[in-house]
């Protein structure tokens, strides 16, 4: 049952990103927020939420939340940040449940990194909506990306951790990684210029990123204590 869940969910997201590069929007509605509730279902049979899996089942239902929020017209649109802002925020508690003790000069340089990234991406983003009169949006978008990057900044320091093998580490930061670039790419696309197939782009590394987190997060819970 678990892998024909995650055989499931890899199809139906492929499928989303057909909707998406062939403007099948009806069949979209269906596909996207589908994805997640596969995703959903083969970890709740994979760990049952125990431990720090409870995090990242809480937030794959958050993000079946925005997802469906974004489908919806453009007023709902804060109300799909405010919900992936709840995604980084559970994935986030669960990456540092229980709080790694190790590893603190590794993530100081990928606080570094991360930091200079962001930065530069988000001066662009956020000129952008002050200059189409959407400086409301400007706060709302730098808690966001504040709460993203530390999403990735906790997944990346899974590299430096005894409770995590290193094959485990590599796949969730991939994972983080791409969630990461998906939602900048996103913003970009929105508020600054479009990108060519950007909308495909957009998807694929959503949800790529999203199967990796869970499929590392699955085969490292056998290495954590019960909290």
């Amino acid at each position: 049952m678990p892998a024909l869940l995650l055989i499931a969910t890899c199809l139906v997201a492929i499928l989303d990103w057909l909707t998406v590069w062939r403007r099948w929007r009806r069949l979209g509605y269906i596909a996207k927020p589908l994805t997640i509730i596969l995703l959903f279902a083969w970890l709740v049979f994979r760990t049952s939420l125990r431990g720090p899996t409870a995090w990242f089942g809480i937030g794959l239902l958050f993000s079946l939340a925005g997802d469906v929020f974004l489908i919806l017209p453009p007023r709902f649109f804060m109300a799909g940040l405010a919900s992936f802002s709840l995604v980084h925020l559970a994935y986030f508690i669960g990456f540092n449940s229980p709080f790694p003790g190790e590893g603190y000069l590794g993530a100081l340089g990928l606080v570094i990194a991360i930091g200079g990234t962001a930065f530069f991406v988000m001066r662009r983003i956020t000129a952008a909506q002050i200059s189409r009169g959407l400086g409301k949006l400007v706060r709302p978008t730098l808690f966001y990306a504040f709460l993203i990057s530390l999403m990735l900044l906790s997944a990346l320091w899974t590299l430096f951790r005894p409770d995590w093998s290193t094959g485990n580490a590599l796949l969730v930061s991939l994972g983080a990684l791409l969630f990461y670039s998906s939602d900048l790419t996103n913003a970009w696309i929105r508020f600054v210029n479009p990108v060519q197939s950007g909308r495909v782009v957009v998807m694929v590394t959503y949800h790529l990123g999203q199967l990796l987190l869970m499929v590392a997060v699955v085969l490292n819970s056998s290495l954590w204590s019960t909290v």
